[in-house]
C-alpha cells in the first residue's frame, strides 16, 4: 500500500533567466467576461456523514466539499491526489474515491494521508460500500464489476472476486442495507438490481437513454440521469412492490454526470461541461442552481466570429466553446454530450473555413474541423503532447509539441506529411503568427522562459528569455506579443524589436493542473486580442474569461 501526503501547494516550475522585465506604467485591472465557478468539472458526487456534499473531479484532481445551504465549497483532497470520478464512504467515515485515469482506488485515512486501495485497474469508476465495508467497483469500457477485499486499514487483503462482467457497463451504482446493488447499464440504457453475490441481474426500468448514475431515497424510489438528454427518472415501487415504469421528473442542461439524494430530499446533479451543481425537487420537478458555471477547463484560444459577432474559440474541457466578446454568452457548435472528437481540447485556432484543436488529455490528437458542418475534416494521431496551434488561411496546421521539443506543420490533405520546422525547442507551448505573410511564428518555450521567432526555413532569433513560464502568446495590433507569464501569474507585452517588457496586468486566475497532461504546464493559458485591441485570458484556476479593455 503506497502512502502520499497531501500537497496543498500547486505543483508550478518557475523558471528564472537572464532577463528582467521593467516596470512599466501601472497594471489595469482585469474584467470578467465569462464568471468563473467554485468548482472544477464535477464527476461523481455525494453526501458524507456530515451531511456536506463531496464531488471528485478528474480533470481538477480535486475532492471538493459543498455545504449546500450556502454553496460555500472547500478543498478536501488537493491536486494530484484528489483525481476522483466517484467517490464514496466506508462505513467509518473515511473517503474513497476513484482515480480513473491513474487505474486506482484511493482513500483518505484519518491522519490525513492518501493510501492507495487498489492499482493497476485501468477506468476504475463508480464504487461504493456495503453498511458491513464490503468494497465494490467497476471499470467502465471493461464492462466488469469486482468487489475488492479490504482490511480495517482499507489496505487490499487477497484477491479481487469478478462479480459481473459484459453486463452493459455498470456505472455509478448504490448498494442498499440489504446487499442489492442498483446501478445504470449505459450500454443499454437500463437500470438494474445487480446480486452482489451471484452478479445476476434484474432490470427494473428501460429505455432511458444514456442512463450513467442511480442513487435511492428514503422511500425506496430509484433516482437515475441520462447524460445525453440531461432527463431526471424516477422509477418507483407500486403497492404490490413491483417497479412502476419510470417517470420523467425534470430536464436539465446535458451532460449529467452524477446524482445525491441530500438529507433534505433535494436531488444534486453533476453537470461537469459547466462546472455546476443542479438542486431538484421530487416534488415537482422544479431545478435551481447551486453552484453556478459556464465552463470546464479553459485553455488556449484565439478569435474569430460567429453569427455574425466577434467571438471567442475556446478550447476546453469538453472539446470548445464559442464565447461572444461583448456579451460573455457561451454556445456550443457541436453535441457535447458525445464520447467521441473531441473529449477534450487544449489549444484552439481558426480560419473562415476551419477550427484546428489540440487534445493532450483523453487521447493526444489533433483535430480539423469543418466550421459549416460541425464535422472532424481530419485527424492527426502521433503528436504526443500539441499544446499550441495556429492555422493557416489554406486550412493547415502549425503544432508545438511539447513532448518532443519541435514545430511541426501538417497537412491537411495529406495526414501522413509532417514538417518539422524546428527541433530542440525547450517546452515549446503558446505559439503566434509573426506576420501576415504567414511564413514565421513566435514560440513561448517555457522550461527556458524563453520567446523565440522561428522562419520557415528554420533561421531563429531570440527575442526574450528568463520568463517565468511563459505560456500563451498572441500578436498584438502594435506589433508587440502579449504573454501569460503563468509562473508570475502576469500579462506581459514584450516588443519583438528589442524585447523590452511591459507588465499589462497581475494576479491573473492560471496555472491549473490536469490529469495525465505534461508537467508542470498541464493545461496551457490562451490570451487572444479583439479588432479593438481589447485583450481576453482564460483563467484555468477558476473556469473564467477575463478581459482587459484599452
Amino acid at each position: 500500500m503506497n502512502n502520499q501526503r497531501l500537497a496543498f501547494t500547486l505543483l508550478l516550475a518557475t523558471f528564472i533567466g537572464a532577463c528582467t522585465p521593467g516596470n512599466g506604467p501601472a497594471t489595469a485591472q482585469l474584467k470578467t467576461l465569462v464568471p468563473g465557478s467554485a468548482l472544477h468539472s464535477p464527476n461523481g458526487i455525494t453526501f458524507g456523514p456530515d451531511g456536506h456534499l463531496y464531488a471528485g473531479s478528474v480533470s481538477a484532481q480535486t475532492v471538493f466539499r459543498i455545504d449546500v445551504s450556502n454553496a460555500a465549497v472547500e478543498v478536501v483532497v488537493p491536486e494530484p491526489f484528489g483525481e476522483a470520478d466517484d467517490v464514496a464512504f466506508a462505513p467509518d467515515g473515511r473517503l474513497v474515491w476513484t482515480a480513473l485515469v491513474a487505474g486506482e482506488i484511493r482513500a483518505l485515512q484519518t491522519d490525513g494521508t492518501v493510501t492507495t486501495v487498489v492499482s493497476d485497474y485501468p477506468l476504475i469508476n463508480p464504487v461504493y460500500f456495503t453498511t458491513d465495508g464490503r468494497l465494490f467497483a467497476a471499470q467502465i469500457g471493461f464492462d466488469r464489476l469486482y468487489e475488492f477485499p479490504v482490511d480495517k486499514g482499507l489496505a487490499l487483503n487477497g484477491e479481487p472476486r469478478l462479480v459481473a462482467s459484459k453486463i452493459g457497463n455498470l456505472n455509478s451504482f448504490e448498494i442498499t442495507d440489504d446487499n442489492t446493488l442498483y446501478g445504470p447499464l449505459v450500454n443499454n440504457g437500463e437500470v438494474a438490481q445487480i446480486n452482489i453475490e451471484t452478479g445476476e441481474v434484474t432490470v427494473i426500468g428501460g429505455g432511458l437513454g444514456t442512463v450513467v448514475a442511480v442513487n435511492l431515497d428514503a422511500a425506496g424510489n430509484v433516482w437515475a440521469i441520462d447524460w445525453v438528454s440531461g432527463d431526471l427518472w424516477r422509477i418507483a415501487k407500486g403497492d404490490d412492490t413491483r417497479w412502476q415504469s419510470p417517470e420523467r421528473i425534470a430536464t436539465l442542461t446535458p451532460p449529467l454526470d452524477n446524482l445525491a439524494v441530500g438529507p433534505d430530499g433535494m436531488i444534486y446533479i453533476s453537470r461537469p461541461a459547466h462546472s455546476a451543481i443542479e438542486r431538484v425537487d421530487p416534488a415537482t420537478g422544479k431545478n435551481t442552481t447551486l453552484i453556478e458555471g459556464y465552463l470546464a477547463a479553459p485553455g488556449g484560444m484565439t478569435l474569430t466570429t460567429h453569427d455574425g459577432h466577434e467571438s471567442l474559440l475556446v478550447a476546453d474541457g469538453y472539446g470548445y466553446r464559442i464565447v461572444d466578446t461583448q456579451s460573455g454568452a457561451v454556445t456550443s457548435t457541436f453535441d457535447i454530450t458525445g464520447f467521441g472528437f473531441p473529449a477534450a481540447s487544449v489549444a484552439a485556432a481558426a480560419n473562415d473555413d476551419y477550427f484546428a484543436l489540440t487534445d493532450v488529455v483523453v487521447r493526444p490528437s489533433v483535430y480539423l474541423v469543418d466550421r459549416k458542418t460541425g464535422k472532424t475534416i481530419v485527424k492527426w494521431r502521433d503528436i504526443k503532447s500539441a499544446l499550441g496551434i495556429v492555422l493557416s488561411t489554406d486550412g493547415n496546421p502549425l503544432v508545438t509539441d511539447y513532448a518532443s521539443g519541435t514545430l511541426v506543420q501538417l497537412d491537411r490533405t495529406d495526414r501522413k506529411l509532417r514538417n518539422v520546422i524546428a527541433t530542440d525547442l525547450a517546452g515549446p507551448v503558446g505559439l503566434t503568427w509573426a506576420n501576415d505573410e504567414q511564413d514565421a511564428v513566435y514560440v513561448a518555450e517555457s522550461l527556458t522562459g524563453s520567446i523565440t521567432r522561428i522562419e520557415f526555413n528554420g533561421q531563429r532569433t531570440p527575442i526574450v528569455s528568463g520568463l517565468a513560464q511563459p505560456e500563451g502568446i498572441t500578436l498584438m495590433s502594435d506589433g508587440r506579443i502579449a504573454v501569460v507569464e503563468v509562473g508570475k501569474q502576469r500579462l506581459l507585452a514584450v516588443d519583438p524589436a528589442n524585447g523590452a517588457v511591459e507588465v499589462l496586468a497581475t494576479e491573473l486566475p492560471v496555472g491549473h493542473a490536469a490529469a495525465n497532461a505534461a508537467a508542470p504546464i498541464h493545461l496551457p493559458s490562451g490570451v487572444a486580442q479583439g479588432v479593438d485591441g481589447t485583450l481576453y485570458i482564460s483563467g484555468d484556476l477558476d473556469n473564467s474569461i477575463r478581459v482587459l479593455r484599452n
